[in-house]
């Protein structure tokens, strides 16, 4: 599958933040999005999840524009920074079901998608616990099975590991490297450029236009002023080493 930005603009009120944006993304892939505070991440993410709509511009779907937003938000999901402003249930496998009961899913589909999606991120031994007793990692992977069991074909992560320990870090990007590998699209913005593996396509958003498209070596052999390279990944690039 394939979703597409076709010269997309945003604003709020009279400011731009998104400028003439064409992008393509493709399921099974990872992509990097990265920037300055205040370049365009998070609402290029809503845009593509549905949340927003363009100012102008389009968005397409296999080739074909989008006409509704629910096009969008049934194809692409859309995992919060903070992961407690997703929680709803009372357990954790309540929460996962909410939205596939507000979907009308029958009640075996729904058992079937809630036990799947927790199986996924690692989270079944816990599914009668309520979810306020879980540590900020196993908050995050439940809000990512909560997408997940939805079954989008995208999942958009905003910085999905910013308020977690470094364990708590690695554990979730091993969650969305397997997610990619069973052929998920990924667009993921992060500042935790130490615990990024398996980037198929970098972004650069700078005051809101893509300014950079391709590699990560290539993007970190620039060193943009707005890119802090993690240190692993400059001594590989001083060792003329692949980055994965």
């Amino acid at each position: 599958m394939k979703v597409s930005f076709l010269n997309v603009w945003f604003k709020y009120d009279t400011t731009w933040v998104l400028k003439d944006v064409s992008l393509e993304f493709e399921s099974g892939r990872m992509y990097l999005i990265l920037g300055e505070n205040g370049s365009g991440k998070s609402t290029f993410l809503k845009i593509m999840s549905g949340i927003l709509r363009p100012s102008k511009g389009e968005i397409l779907i296999n080739d074909e524009p989008v006409k509704d937003v629910w096009e969008l938000r049934k194809r692409v999901g859309y995992v919060f920074q903070v992961p407690s402003s997703q929680i709803v249930g009372s357990t954790v496998e309540e929460d996962v079901a909410f939205a596939l009961e507000n979907m009308g899913l029958p009640r075996s589909k729904m058992v079937e998608r809630v036990e799947w999606a927790l199986s996924v991120v690692g989270l079944s031994d816990l599914k009668k616990e309520d979810p306020l007793n879980l540590s900020g990692g196993q908050k995050q992977r439940l809000a990512i099975a909560s997408i997940l069991a939805m079954s989008p074909d995208f999942l958009a992560l905003d910085e999905p590991t910013s308020m977690l320990d470094p364990e708590s870090k690695k554990e979730i990007m091993e969650v969305i490297k397997q997610l990619k590998k069973e052929g998920k699209g990924i667009i993921l913005v992060t500042h935790d450029l130490e615990y990024v593996e398996g980037i198929d396509e970098a972004i650069l958003l700078e005051n809101g236009n893509v300014s950079f498209e391709g590699t990560l070596l290539d993007l970190f052999k620039m060193r943009p002023n707005s890119i802090d390279v993690p240190l692993k990944y400059g001594v590989l690039l001083e060792c003329g080493k692949k980055i994965d």
